[in-house]
C-alpha cells in the first residue's frame, strides 16, 4: 500500500542511501558536486511531494535510483546544449550497461562503508585517514597518537574484518558477473 512519506522517513532514507545515490549519480554525470546536488534535490523534491510513494523498503529504493538518473540524465541532456565541452566529447543516451555498473558500483560502495562503520572504532579511525582520505601511516599515527606499528595492525585487524564482513558481498557479485558476462 502506498503512502505519504514522513520527514523523518525521508531523513532516515536519505542517511541510508545518499553514498550508494551520489556514486550512482556521479558514474553518470562524472563530477562529485553535481552529483551531491542531483541527490539533494531528489531529496528536496520527496520532502515536497504530496502524491503517495512506495511504502515497503525495496520500492522505494528503486525509486530513488530512477529519480536519480533521471535527474542526473536531465542534467546530461541540458549540460549538452549549454556547454562547450560536450561539444568536444558528445554523450549519447547513457546505455543500460552503463548504468548498471554504476548501480552495482554505487552498491558496493555503500556496503563498503556499511562493513567499515561496523568495525572497532580503533579500525574505523584508521581505515578513514588511511584508505579513504589517503594519509600515509605516519600520518594517521601522528593524528591518532599511536606508533606506526599500531597503525599496520589496525590496518590488518580492518583487512581480515573487512574480507570476513564483505565475503558474502564479493560472493554475490563473483555470481552476477559469472551469471551476465
Amino acid at each position: 500500500m502506498d503512502k505519504v512519506l514522513t520527514e523523518t522517513q525521508i531523513k532516515i532514507l536519505f542517511e541510508q542511501y545518499y553514498i550508494p545515490l551520489v556514486e550512482f549519480s556521479w558514474h553518470i554525470v562524472k563530477c562529485r558536486e553535481i552529483a551531491l546536488d542531483i541527490v539533494q534535490d531528489t531529496f528536496v523534491k520527496m520532502l515536497e511531494k504530496v502524491e503517495e510513494l512506495p511504502s515497503h523498503e525495496k520500492a522505494i529504493k528503486s525509486y530513488l535510483y530512477t529519480a536519480v538518473r533521471n535527474t542526473a540524465l536531465n542534467y546530461i541532456r541540458h549540460q549538452k546544449v549549454q556547454d562547450e565541452y560536450h561539444q568536444i566529447n558528445p554523450l549519447n543516451e547513457i546505455d543500460d550497461a552503463r548504468i548498471l555498473d554504476a548501480m552495482i558500483y554505487a552498491e558496493t560502495i555503500h556496503n563498503l562503508y556499511k562493513a567499515i562503520e561496523s568495525l572497532p572504532k580503533s579500525c574505523q579511525e584508521v581505515c578513514r585517514l588511511t584508505w579513504l582520505e589517503g594519509k600515509s601511516n605516519s600520518e594517521a599515527a601522528e593524528l591518532c597518537g599511536v606508533s606506526i606499528n599500531t597503525i599496520k595492525t589496525q590496518k590488518r585487524r580492518s583487512v581480515e574484518l573487512l574480507r570476513h564482513r564483505l565475503a558474502p558481498v564479493v560472493s554475490v557479485l563473483k555470481s552476477f558477473v559469472l551469471i551476465f558476462f
